[in-house]
């Protein structure tokens, strides 16, 4: 070192209180040294490079002051030579929870560095103290083995706290106000200190940062108008209670503190927080103290408003993207019990602690739909209160009897009111301004895509019910026949088409089957499918023969005019005539004939059984012949609709094909397998969804025991 250096150090605990014992340190050594002008940039210094030494080391550090004839040095030593120290607030400010870094360091310094010793690590902060430019650093004890070194053009600029503006303008909010805060702490001496900080989403202020004892009280929020907050007409004037106990504070109950002082922090005419000290002593801060702490709150206004607005801004974009993801979320679900719990599980806990749905039933009257809370275990307690809140008329439920600021909105969709959203949120916490706005919005979401889940639901029903109409509810037991059924509707929502099939009793050892595709799909296929099945049905069951029932068939459908719509069908009946033989009768109306297998001789593949004759619905008068075929035990019948031949991947289709090879692998099946079997390659031979209807009946003749005469 140059001659008449003067150096003065002490060692630290890497503890958070080692800061302001080091900050303290260094204050009475440059005061000795009468270094006035650079006290408080020096003494800020050392806060900095201690705070980062007790983060990033943790272990004891030396601090040295060392004054040379150019310049002033501060070095901070610690026993961790291998830890790298973040150079700025972040690798990119406002990202990550990791400090200030050295940016202040950067600003306020003509010159900082870091070395790296096999036993310890140097960072070194230099203050210029004549005015000419710097040479390169030099650390004492020889060069170092890796050294990174910044400069500054010029020396910082003047304020109350010392700080520079561009290291404030650099920081990330939460970082800046407690370097405010903590500055300021340190300027008067106080036990505590704290900022008030506009929440502009509510009518409220929240506290941003604190210092020293007040530290419990970090993110609490107060009400305008409060002890210690500012009201709608706050003067521009700092305040000061001389006794918390004689004049009590709400925020700092519980806190030994007795004397407070607050300054408000006002921009562009509007108060945005309250900057405050507290002491443990009473009567602790003159009208001096006061005017000191105003000039503070409107020194740090500007920044403190500046990076308010960006944490606000940014506030605003979090609640618009959660507003377009609630809506993607409820407008994919047509299922009302999901889309209504789904709405809950929105809100919680974003919006909300607890919430209940009402909707309203026949009657236009609420009943509670669905609850939800955050802890589990007070969904009973909470679901009874709501339950207990319903309205007895066509009212809104009243608030119910449970813990926590209730907020009743509206489900309105389609301007009609379709239910009630009930949401709680912590005592002292009600949603206001545009945190309400938000849940608003959320409700009008949440209405619309209700309504359309629960007009969805109806019209499934009514194609479920349709469905049902036009097969039979449950398969007969014909002795001696396994008998399996498959039927698939098509499209994503369809519960009904115009593809059918049904079985049923004729007496005498007789029954009658058919399989039946109406042209095209949807619910005005399946209608006419439904007349078709019940009048084949119930002429056949009157005794007329298969072709006097479909001539008689086609002329009702002819007569239908408009409505009418073509049909392809085989209908026939089953005879036992033998202990090992079944006559069937057949008339195969424009529908593909069906697939005979004979599973006596193996190897053998299926054929197709049944002439083609027209259409059902083409021409007015037709003529049906009826065939007759003799089968033995163990041959099996297999009726499908060309939505199963048709099947396309591309350009190949399905087709007899595919069929037939289905059928080959499942001989030692049971009907009902072949039926499922045959359905899932048909769906797994292309990845397009079906567009058209398919059924599939399969008839095991002579399967088990059979009754002849």
């Amino acid at each position: 070192m140059s001659t008449g250096v003067k150096t003065i150090s002490r060692t630290f605990e890497p503890a958070p209180t080692s800061v302001s014992e080091a900050r303290r340190f260094a204050r009475r050594v440059l005061a000795d040294w009468g270094l006035d002008d650079l006290l408080d940039d020096a003494v800020l210094l050392t806060s900095e490079l201690v705070t980062n030494a007790v983060t990033h080391a943790g272990t004891p550090m030396t601090v040295a002051v060392v004054r040379e004839e150019d310049r002033l040095r501060i070095d901070v030593f610690d026993q961790h030579p291998t830890r790298v120290l973040p150079v700025g607030a972040n690798a990119y400010p406002g990202t990550g929870e990791h400090g200030r870094g050295l940016l202040i360091t950067s600003a306020l310094s003509t010159a900082w560095g870091v070395e790296y010793r096999k036993d310890h690590k140097r960072v070194w902060a230099a203050f210029a103290l004549v005015e000419e430019t710097l040479g390169a650093e030099a650390p004492a004890g020889g060069g170092p083995e890796d050294q990174r070194v910044r400069r500054r053009a010029t020396a910082p600029g003047q304020d109350p706290l010392g700080l520079s503006g561009l290291a404030l303008n650099q920081l990330p909010l939460a970082d800046m106000l407690e370097l405010v805060v903590e500055q300021t702490r340190d300027r008067f001496g106080a036990d505590a200190a704290y900022l008030l900080l506009e929440d502009e989403m509510e009518d409220r202020f929240v506290v941003a940062a604190t210092s020293g004892s007040a530290a419990p009280i970090q993110g609490r929020g107060v009400r305008r108008g409060e002890a210690g907050a500012p009201t709608l007409k706050a003067s521009f004037r700092p305040l000061s209670i001389g006794d918390l106990r004689a004049t009590p504070v709400e925020l700092l109950r519980g806190l030994e503190l007795r004397s407070l002082a607050t300054a408000p922090v006002a921009f562009d005419g509007r108060v945005i927080g309250t900057l405050a000290v507290a002491l443990a002593e009473p009567a602790g801060f003159t009208t001096d103290d006061g005017a000191q702490l105003q000039r503070i709150a409107d020194w740090a206004a500007p920044s403190v408003d500046r990076a308010s607005t960006r944490a606000a801004d940014g506030e605003r974009r979090a609640w618009l993207a959660f507003l377009g993801e609630s809506s993607v979320m409820l407008a994919g679900s047509l299922d009302l019990e999901a889309t209504t719990a789904m709405t809950g599980q929105i809100v919680v806990p974003r919006l909300a602690t607890w919430c209940g749905i009402y909707l309203n039933d026949a009657r236009e009257q609420p009943r509670l739909q669905f609850a939800w809370h955050a802890d589990e275990h007070q969904l009973d307690s909470l679901q009874k209160a709501l339950e207990d809140a319903a309205p007895d008329g066509r009212e809104a439920p009243a608030e119910p009897d449970f813990p926590g600021e209730v907020a009743i909105l509206p489900l309105e969709a389609r301007n009609r009111i379709i239910g009630w959203l009930t949401l709680g949120r912590p005592v002292g916490e009600p949603l206001r301004r545009e945190r309400l706005l938000v849940a608003e919005s959320v409700a009008r979401r949440a209405a619309l895509a209700i309504d359309n889940a629960r007009a969805h639901t109806e019209l499934q029903d009514i194609g479920q019910s349709l469905q049902r109409s036009l097969l039979p509810a449950v398969l007969p037991e014909i002795p001696g026949v396994d008998i399996g059924v498959g039927y698939e509707p098509t499209g994503e929502f369809n519960d009904a088409g115009g593809d059918f099939y049904d079985i049923f009793a004729l007496g005498s050892g007789r029954w009658g089957f058919m399989v039946g595709d109406v042209c095209g799909v949807g619910p005005e296929a399946a209608t006419v499918a439904g007349m078709s099945r019940h009048t084949v049905r119930a002429l056949m069951r009157a005794g007329i023969p298969i072709a006097p029932t479909l001539e008689r068939l086609n002329a009702a459908i002819c007569d239908e005019g408009p409505r009418g719509r073509f049909i392809t069908m085989v209908c026939g009946t089953i005879e036992v005539t033998a202990a090992s033989r079944f006559r069937l009768r057949l008339v195969c109306a424009g529908h593909p004939p069906p697939f005979l297998v004979t599973r006596s001789r193996p190897g053998v593949p299926a054929r197709r059984v049944g002439r083609p004759q027209a259409l059902l619905g083409v021409i007015d008068a037709v003529d049906y012949i009826e065939e007759e075929l003799t089968v033995t035990r163990g041959d099996r019948l297999v009726v499908v609709t060309d939505g199963v031949l048709e099947r396309r991947a591309g350009e190949p289709m399905f087709e007899e094909a595919g069929v037939e090879a289905v059928l080959a692998a499942g001989i030692g099946a049971g009907a009902q397998a072949v039926a499922d079997r045959l359905l899932r390659a048909v769906a797994d031979f292309s990845a397009a969804p079906p567009s058209d209807d398919m059924a599939v009946l399969v008839l095991d003749l002579g399967k088990g025991a059979v009754s002849h005469p």
